[in-house]
């Protein structure tokens, strides 16, 4: 998309407010989160095999703080790496009123990305058709997804990369056990069930905190989704962000143990009858689900310098 940007009053622009050293106060200056995030991100696409050789990956950029510092992270490595891999930015404008379009426009055009945005009327749908009991954020994203799976092969792009972080993962392992009674989150790779597309999540090793850290080092123009239910605490995720918190808050280190119980999964020591059955050398009916060893990932709080 090119043309003109009219310049508006940028009134949904969220501020991200960092501690700052009073004037005259000692101390080195604060370190760039680029190189430890960039390994961090390297270390996941590594562990999961993310990306690879001739990939052209649509980056979902809806503007808010974690797209930014995907998209940002993302082309930092494809600059370095021994791989060639492109990444074009994707933009679906659910179509309400007062998102600022404009913004990632500039952005876009200003950095040299390449893009694209979809005007979609996803606010619309909503409002007439969202089921009783059902949520903005929940059905907004579904009906995203849906248009990011059928853009993605339009665009050329084999892959779909998504800006959840480690945060997100266990928000969604906790919400998964309290609300669905199952035990499930975000996977870092996950092949689409259209047979078409892959979703990625290089992010899934970075906490939010660092993220919002390094959103306010770079300056992105981060901008709100306008979406009425933003900012609402009685939503299911930001109870669970919040009890994360309360948690991390009271015992330190309890999100990193929670993000490693991920990956080092006990199934013999659970209730599914289709493990257990299983290794009583038993046959079931429902298929046995595999387990594979699951790969060495350190916490996202621990130093890893093998980037």
């Amino acid at each position: 998309m090119s043309g003109h940007v009219p310049e508006t009053n940028v009134s949904t622009l969220i501020q991200i407010e960092l501690p700052r050293r009073r004037r005259g106060s000692e101390g080195p200056a604060p370190r760039s989160l680029l190189k430890p995030l960039a390994r961090r991100v390297g270390r996941a696409i590594r562990d999961f095999r993310l990306i690879q050789e001739g990939d052209r990956i649509l980056c979902a950029m809806s503007g808010g703080k974690d797209s930014y510092a995907m998209l940002h992270l993302l082309d930092h490595l494809r600059r370095r790496a021994p791989i060639k891999f492109e990444l074009l930015a994707v933009t679906v404008d659910q179509g309400y009123r007062g998102f600022r379009t404009d913004v990632l426009e500039r952005y876009f055009q200003e950095k040299g990305y390449a893009y694209h945005i979809e005007r979609t009327n996803i606010a619309e749908v909503i409002d007439d058709t969202m089921p009783l009991g059902d949520t903005h954020c929940s059905m907004c994203a579904r009906l995203r997804r849906g248009v990011l799976y059928r853009m993605a092969p339009e665009l050329g792009c084999n892959k779909i990369a998504l800006g959840h972080h480690a945060d997100d993962l266990l928000e969604t392992l906790l919400m998964s056990q309290f609300f669905n009674g199952e035990i499930c989150s975000m996977p870092p790779i996950l092949r689409a069930r259209d047979g078409r597309n892959t979703v990625i999540r290089p992010l899934c090793y970075v906490w939010e905190h660092e993220i919002v850290r390094y959103v306010a080092e770079i300056g992105f123009p981060v901008i709100c989704c306008a979406c009425p239910a933003c900012g609402d605490n009685s939503l299911k995720r930001k109870q669970m962000k919040l009890l994360l918190q309360r948690l991390e808050a009271g015992h330190a280190g309890i999100k990193a143990s929670l993000l490693r119980a991920l990956s080092n999964i006990r199934a013999g020591h659970l209730l599914d009858r289709r493990f257990l059955t299983a290794l009583a050398g038993e046959t079931v009916s429902e298929p046995i689900l595999e387990v594979g060893a699951p790969p060495t990932a350190p916490g996202p709080g621990s130093e890893d310098r093998s980037i």
